[in-house]
């Protein structure tokens, strides 16, 4: 599906696919899984050659920023939220010209979805393909922004659950899940960030790409924007950067909870085990039946067999008791 903008005005431009020209007014077209007759009008109208998804995807620096012409061609990952809320990547590929810029993309991809929709007048920016790009980027960078909030607030919360007054107190099973819940959560969280984390670094290698290579069409303020976006990505990798060890300290602050209980039962086990011991040892003693054994004749040799059984497995059990192992 091909749609056609104009990235300091509202609302989508229509555009048919006999079109002999694009619109003066068009500077962004958005290609959203686009058929084999879409990519034949593009690239008869903007003549290039579309990249295919699997072009897209490949991971060399040659491959996703390259020249052909007067066309920059890049490619970068880009957040894509499921419908049960998993979070994964879908390549997204910008074709930059002086007039317009081309985006290429098989997901719903936010960033492009909500600028369908968005009024993006701004003052000072031009309706040409760099104008676009910066928009573009803009909202990429809004969304990334967005998502690294979304995981501090999750594991600031996932924080109070494991260090608060409050947190994980309430019995040995529900401890458990608990926990089973906390390292769920840290690895999603984790795995969102490293998601992250290629985003930015895909948006990092382009726009010097982008202020290289268009030089001769880019404007002082275009260039002035680009920079501040440039600033924008560095701050949001430090930003991830920390996030990243925190995730790692929770991390191991979840595990050191579990080995905790798990040393909490081999420790139940191991008292449970000794104390069996002794009223074993006695009840097999008795339980031998000798001709010669005196407690045979006594009338309460029954009665002193239990005592004894009871007294071998109490005095152990105290004594863990008061050394603090129980």
């Amino acid at each position: 599906m091909l749609s056609f903008h104009s990235t300091t005005a509202k609302g989508e431009i229509k555009v048919g696919l006999d079109a002999a020209a694009l619109p003066i007014e068009v500077n962004w077209i958005d290609a959203f899984r686009p058929d084999e007759k879409e990519v034949a009008f593009l690239e008869r109208i903007l003549n290039i050659k579309v990249p295919t998804i699997e072009q897209l995807q490949e991971i060399e620096t040659s491959s996703r920023l390259y020249r052909d012409k007067d066309h920059l061609f890049m490619s970068m990952p880009a957040i894509v939220r499921l419908a049960n809320g998993a979070a994964q990547t879908s390549p997204l590929g910008f074709v930059l010209a002086k007039d317009y810029v081309l985006t290429i993309r098989y997901k719903q991809i936010k960033a492009c979805e909500d600028l369908h929709y968005a009024d993006t007048v701004e003052n000072g920016r031009a309706a040409d393909g760099p104008g676009g790009f910066i928009t573009l980027f803009e909202a990429v960078i809004d969304r990334s922004a967005d998502e690294l909030e979304m995981i501090n607030a999750d594991l600031d919360s996932l924080s109070q659950m494991i260090f608060g007054a409050n947190g994980l107190q309430r019995g040995p099973s529900q401890d458990n899940k608990d926990l089973r819940k906390v390292l769920t959560q840290i690895g999603r969280n984790g795995d969102l960030t490293s998601k992250i984390s290629d985003v930015l670094l895909g948006m990092s290698r382009m726009l010097p790409f982008v202020t290289s290579e268009a030089a001769s069409y880019l404007t002082d303020d275009q260039r002035a924007k680009i920079k501040s976006l440039g600033r924008d990505i560095s701050s949001l990798n430090e930003y991830e950067t920390r996030q990243t060890e925190k995730i790692h300290f929770l991390l191991d602050a979840t595990l050191g909870l579990t080995n905790i209980e798990q040393n909490n039962i081999f420790r139940l086990l191991t008292v449970v085990s000794v104390v069996g011991i002794p009223p074993t040892l006695v009840a097999s003693m008795y339980g031998m039946n000798f001709k010669n054994m005196p407690e045979l004749e006594w009338t309460y040799g029954y009665a002193w067999g239990l005592a004894l059984i009871f007294l071998s497995a109490l005095v152990p059990f105290l004594w863990f008791k008061w050394r603090g192992w129980w």
